[in-house]
């Protein structure tokens, strides 16, 4: 089937569009949750689930690889993948239908003091458990994680991250022209509500802030990068472009960590909460993330993460108690 034809009715992952028309009551702007340069998101619901409904360009037509649509359909559920619910068409636009986690992307609370350490912990090891298990199946599936970011980890109503596997650019048949080659390639875009000139290739694979050093000697962007990305700044309560700024993250986090000033660009209000060894042995985690000559296999970073919850864990009950002991 070539990316261009509409698969038929009876394909089981297929949703009719009077369906979605009747979840997002009619693509109504007041269900938009999210919109940019390559997607309109709508909230809504279908038997009783709260889904989002990714309602791509025309341009995406001749770009998307309809066999993928049936791989992601055909991925077993794991609860820290944002699970894949079905995709349909309007006026052949395709439109695919996921999972919405009631507390949405990561991003938006990476700096809020509500997420505790504790919190941030659970869900660093959620995104390890996740990310190892889109190592063990990508062959058998043929996954890929196009884009790896805070923006790309979901929240549900227990806190629980997801990793949002099924993105626009996840679709994309490598020989199709990319947006790149079909837009100009310097245009004007939106990057977390603001306007730049940028190459739109690399922000729309949500790169910016999370390449690896080597990428563009290599072309290859190993994920285990932007997971270490993705715990300084859960670590460090700051994203990894602040708006506005021209520091990354990545850099600055490295610099502080060979020079053993990690607290210096810690929050304060989470230093409080931790317990010295618990942020000794993930700072060390994620530097390692970073480092393409110290990466660990993610099995050997989630052994380590355990350790961290365990002793934070530990910790916080240790603080209940001597708390208790003192009002006595």
């Amino acid at each position: 089937m070539s990316s261009t034809e509409s698969p038929s009715h009876s394909d089981p992952s297929r949703i009719l569009l009077e369906d979605i028309i009747q979840a997002t009551n009619n693509f109504a702007e007041e269900n938009i949750i999210e919109k940019n340069y390559n997607s309109t998101v709508y909230k809504g619901e279908l038997s009783g689930k709260k889904l989002a409904f990714v309602y791509l360009p025309g341009l995406y037509r001749y770009m998307i690889d309809s066999n993928r649509l049936y791989m992601f359909s055909s991925i077993p559920e794991h609860q820290n993948i944002v699970s894949f619910v079905g995709f349909g068409y309007k006026d052949e636009k395709l439109i695919i239908v996921v999972e919405q986690p009631t507390h949405g992307g990561l991003e938006k609370y990476v700096s809020s003091a509500n997420l505790t350490w504790l919190m941030r912990v659970k869900i660093c090891l959620d995104i390890a458990y996740g990310l190892h298990y889109f190592q063990n199946h990508r062959e058998t599936h043929k996954m890929k994680i196009e884009d790896l970011n805070s923006a790309s980890i979901h929240l549900d109503e227990n806190w629980q991250a997801k990793i949002q596997l099924i993105t626009p650019s996840a679709l994309i048949d490598t020989a199709a022209p990319t947006l790149s080659t079909v837009h100009q390639l310097v245009t004007p875009t939106v990057y977390r509500g603001k306007w730049y000139n940028v190459d739109i290739s690399v922000v729309e694979k949500g790169r910016v802030g999370y390449v690896d050093p080597l990428y563009t000697q290599t072309g290859m962007q190993p994920k285990i990068n932007s997971f270490g990305v993705i715990l300084f700044e859960l670590l460090c309560a700051r994203l990894a472009v602040e708006e506005g700024g021209t520091q990354f993250l990545s850099k600055l986090a490295r610099n502080h960590y060979e020079k053993g000033t990690l607290t210096e660009i810690t929050d304060p209000l989470l230093r409080v909460q931790m317990n010295r060894y618990s942020i000794a042995i993930l700072s060390e985690v994620a530097y390692r993330c970073l480092n393409p000559f110290t990466r660990k296999r993610m099995s050997a970073v989630i052994e380590q993460l355990q350790k961290v919850l365990k002793l934070q864990q530990g910790f916080e009950i240790s603080e209940l108690e001597q708390a208790s002991y003192c009002q006595l």
